[in-house]
């Protein structure tokens, strides 16, 4: 099995939605504290579906890739969508994880879980670790 799938690979070399939208509806951030890997999720929401969303990552290939393809996951779609992502969801979309990479899956599902919960809390996380 070759280190990274073709899908890892595609996001982390050609990542959809990256950066920062100003004036997000929803901010989001999530650190792992082990590893390092950091991701920032901000979004523009209509109606209850994400109309716009972009990312801030950083860490290792897979967790950027992770969170390049949680946004097109996302993107389009009701916002509740994100709070019932499972890691096996992300696992699968990113074409497989080896098993020291899975925790990337983890990180991405608890932003889009603290994503959704943003939402319907009406709070935002400020992101402040992400500063560059």
């Amino acid at each position: 099995m070759p280190r990274f799938s073709p899908e890892v690979v595609d996001h982390f070399t050609n990542p959809r939605n990256g950066g920062e939208l100003p004036g997000a509806d929803i901010r989001a951030f999530v650190g792992n504290p082990v590893c390092g890997d950091q991701i920032q999720l901000t979004a523009t929401v209509v109606d209850g579906v994400v109309a716009d969303i972009r990312f801030r990552a950083f860490g290792c290939s897979p967790s950027l890739a992770a969170a390049s393809i949680l946004t097109t996951m996302l993107a389009g779609e009701p916002v509740h969508t994100a709070g019932s992502l499972t890691a096996e969801t992300v696992v699968t979309a990113l074409g497989g994880l080896a098993p020291e990479q899975r925790h990337v899956a983890a990180l991405a599902v608890d932003v889009a879980h603290r994503f959704a919960a943003n939402f319907e809390s009406g709070v935002n996380d400020d992101g402040l670790a992400c500063d560059d």
